[in-house]
């Protein structure tokens, strides 16, 4: 069984900008953001109505369009270079991400999309796995922090994360391209092009987007193929406003990504000194009489030298290749009538992923293909319908209300390679080496390789909730806001069959499921949100809220045991989890609105948090031929979480010329009194750090498959506590008509311990330096940038296994086809990451009209 590993990328990020940004008009317009600008403000829609972002009380991070397209943010992943405190890490087989934003993780794994974020686009919740692969032709992307719900489609803990697609301009014909040429094979080409078609009633924008580069740009010894990723997207979007009261549009997005990647590793001498791989050999109780004639395989595993971190290399014999097909469907409505508006908002994503994933990246087989080979089909389906004012209702209050309903389910085939090796029964007549009378068992071939195949029949899941919130106004300076969400959570899984296929289950010959693996469950909860807000004048605000939050039942996917304990299941089936936040925060503008800073410090718990471990913990796997082995799974524990933060953001804007910008973010995240699961041979409570044999784990566990131990205060997340962005940029005229600019980005992150089970994963304090410096019409028609991306080449290591790579074999007596024992073969390389090297690259830039 492969190890499926957890890595957690550190991010630093930015504050807003006080550059231009592009306003979105929510209660009339709740398809995206528009295409007008004001050169001194940011308007955001985080509470469903146009506001400025910093009378908002809450914590709220706007990336404009212009910010975009100024730091060359070419995939969705970069925005955690301009937002605190963010990761946005897809995870290598294409299915969502691991993130973490405020202390705690989000990983597709475990909780599927409903996660501690959620993502929307053009208004509608989708899956990490849609959003995360391209970004172009964007009006703005809005990073809301702490509890939502209230206002917005789906609950969530941490946050939210609204991208919102350019719209048509109803009046004016304009579009834009914008090219990109750098290192390592990078191209990209992204245009935009709008047409009214009736003026002022009806237009259609077109937008399109073709990415090449070499993706993780990591390199195998053992194979030519280069890495290599394409993304290709067209984007098609309709806006009409055929009457003062009525408005609707429609947004559909095709994407097709493919890639090919090598996992990085390292030589595990590098962390021990002198290490040699070993042999992990285990033989079931034989016949009396029995002998086995030869012993495990003659150390078939590939050594291919020393290889450090800053080789950025790979030993695998063929990479892990990705394909995915997404179709997104959008479509929205409103109406106005006395004083009120009547919204809809709707969408449909269907998604398709095809990973074929190399189980042996340590090269123990070279000669054979061992690979999971995963079909993942899945559809998603939301509708939301909220009434909420225009004017404001007896001079005081503002409402939403309204019913949100999601729809969805994915469907698994997938394929899981083994290593076997044949054994042929022989007697003394046949072999003078076995005793008369006895058997002997020889091995008469190498290692072949044995598909299992699993499915995972369509799941039915369905969300449904009513939600509400009032704000009062009291005298202008002060508000009162309170929102409630009534939701209802809902699946219906058949269940995870171990040698399954969609024929077999079709025909009813798939038997059982595995124990514990249909997370049936039907819940319902009422969350919460209530803030105050008090302006003392224009330039300064206080502000106090509290939230509830809550997701929910999850299931760990990935550990395919055939016979799981009631303990082991417990660690990969967890109850619904619930949180509650409490924030307060100042935001204020000085000297003329030249100064602006901003200050949040928050609290939150959590109950249920499923925390996944970030290393695999050894275990006691029993595979698909009974045979029991040892193996490594990222288990899940249900745990209470403790967090605290703080955020803060300064701004200093003293002329038209010059800006600079700097925010940092403090998060301490515990985990309270609870038992997680650990690998624990000698019992002590205390995870061990050395790899544990077969026989140990046996002997240690009794009938049981793994360990507990205390968590003793962990962190709930492996992000450092500090993090964080300062960016300025300085400009000045050329001629009447041309810019000169150059401008910096240095993000940073604070020193972190990872992992306490993990001796090498520390990561020490480090920052990456952006520069980008070109020549722009005045007027913003074209633009010229020369960009180097990690200034100084910083190489440093990110995150690193604690064990070695490794690769289990199952012997099978070929005489009555049953399995006798296992050997699991130690590699001499373990994995590793480290930051992207540095970059080099052109951009240009033309627009016209509309843009």
């Amino acid at each position: 069984m492969r190890v499926l590993r957890t890595i957690a990328f550190g991010s630093v990020s930015l504050a807003a900008l006080t550059t231009a940004a592009f306003a979105q008009d929510t209660a009339s317009q709740p398809s995206g953001a528009s295409s007008s600008e004001d050169a001194d403000t940011i308007v955001v829609e985080a509470r469903r109505r146009d506001e400025r972002v910093q009378d908002v009380p809450l914590t709220v991070n706007a990336v404009t369009s212009e910010t975009i397209e100024k730091l060359n943010l070419r995939n969705f992943q970069e925005i955690t270079a301009v937002v605190p405190g963010l990761s946005l890490t897809p995870n290598a087989n294409g299915i969502g991400s691991t993130s973490s934003m405020r202390g705690v993780n989000q990983d597709v794994n475990v909780s599927g999309e409903n996660g501690t974020i959620q993502f929307y686009f053009n208004d509608a919740p989708v899956g990490s796995n849609f959003v995360l692969q391209a970004m172009y032709d964007i009006g703005q992307v809005e990073v809301l922090r702490g509890p939502q719900g209230t206002l917005r489609g789906r609950s969530t803990p941490s946050g939210s994360i609204t991208v919102a697609p350019r719209r048509p301009d109803l009046s004016e014909v304009g579009g834009s391209v914008v090219g990109t040429l750098a290192e390592h094979g990078v191209s990209n080409l992204q245009f935009g092009i709008n047409v009214p078609v009736i003026s002022d009633k009806l237009a259609v924008r077109v937008a399109g987007l073709a990415d090449r580069n070499r993706g993780n740009q990591i390199r195998s010894v053992n194979s030519d193929i280069k890495p290599r990723s394409e993304t290709e997207s067209l984007r098609a979007s309709v806006r009409a406003e055929p009457l003062d009261w009525l408005r609707g549009g429609f947004v559909y997005e095709v994407l097709s990504a493919k890639s090919r990647s090598f996992d990085q590793v390292q030589s595990f001498s590098n962390l021990v000194p002198g290490f040699t791989p070993g042999v992990d050999q285990s033989l079931s109780p034989l016949p009396p009489g029995t002998f086995v004639l030869s012993g495990p395989l003659a150390s078939p595993r590939r050594d291919n030298g020393i290889i450090r971190p800053k080789d950025r290399l790979s030993t695998a014999t063929a990479p892990r290749t990705l394909t995915q097909d997404f179709n997104f469907y959008g479509w929205d409505a409103a109406a106005d009538f006395a004083g009120q508006s009547l919204i809809y908002v709707g969408s449909h994503l269907d998604s398709k992923f095809h990973a074929l994933t190399n189980q042996d990246v340590g090269v123990t087989f070279p000669a054979n293909r061992l690979f999971q080979d995963a079909l993942t089909t899945s559809d998603n389906e939301t509708h939301e319908i909220r009434l909420q004012n225009i004017d404001r209702v007896a001079g005081m209050f503002d409402y939403v209300v309204g019913y949100f309903r999601q729809t969805g389910g994915a469907e698994i085939v997938l394929s899981q390679a083994a290593s076997i090796r044949g054994y042929f029964p022989l007697t003394n007549a046949q072999n003078p080496q076995i005793p008369a009378g006895a058997t002997g068992l020889f091995a008469v071939t190498g290692a072949i390789v044995n598909p299992t195949p699993i499915y995972i029949p369509p799941s039915k899941g369905k969300e449904e909730s009513f939600f509400g919130n009032v704000v009062a106004h009291f005298g202008g300076n002060t508000e009162l806001s309170a929102g409630l969400r009534q939701i209802q959570f809902k699946n219906d899984s058949q269940g995870l069959f171990i040698g399954c296929t969609p024929t077999t289950f079709a025909a009813g010959s798939c038997g059982r499921p595995s124990v514990g693996s249909e997370n049936d469950y039907d819940v319902d909860k009422l969350i919460y949100n209530v803030s105050l807000k008090h302006s003392f004048n224009d330039d300064l605000m206080v502000y106090a809220m509290t939230g509830t939050s809550a997701r929910p039942p999850v299931r760990a996917v990935g550990n395919f045991s055939t016979a799981p304990t009631p303990l082991e299941v417990s660690h990969m089936t967890l109850p619904m989890e619930t949180s509650e936040s409490y924030e307060i925060g100042m935001k204020s503008e000085w000297l003329d609105k030249k100064l602006l800073v901003n200050l949040t410090a928050f609290h939150q718990t959590f109950k249920n948090y499923p925390f996944r471990a970030a290393q695999g913990i050894y275990y006691i796997n029993v595979n698909s031929a009974g045979q029991q082995e040892r193996a490594q799974f990222n288990f899940v524990s249900a745990v209470p979480v403790r967090v605290n933060g703080v955020e803060a953001e300064v701004t200093y804007a003293p002329s038209e010329f010059f800006n600079i910008s700097a925010l940092t973010t403090y998060t301490d995240s515990k985990i309270k009194s609870a038992m997680l699961a650990c690998t624990d041979v000698n019992r002590d409570g205390v995870p061990d750090t050395n790899v544990p044999t077969l026989a140990q784990l046996q002997a240690a566990y009794g009938g049981e498959h793994l360990a507990e131990c205390p968590s003793n205060g962990q962190s709930a997340t492996f992000l450092p506590k500090w993090s964080g962005t300062v960016q300025a940029e300085g400009r000045m005229p050329i001629t009447d008509s041309m810019d000169g600019y150059l401008r910096g980005l240095v993000t940073w992150r604070g020193k972190s311990e990872v992992d306490p089970t993990n001796p090498f994963d520390d990561v020490g304090a480090y920052g990456l330096v952006n520069l980008y410096a070109g020549v722009r019409d005045a007027a913003g028609a074209w633009e010229v940038s020369l960009f180097v991306k990690n200034l100084f080449d910083t190489l440093k290591t990110t995150s690193v296994d604690s064990s070695p790579l490794n690769t289990s074999l199952t012997y099978v007596n070929l005489g009555n086809n049953r399995p006798f024992g296992s050997a699991s073969y130690q590699s001499y390389y373990s994995g590793v990451s480290v930051t992207p090297p540095q970059e080099f690259g052109i951009t240009a830039r033309f627009a016209f009209g509309s843009r």
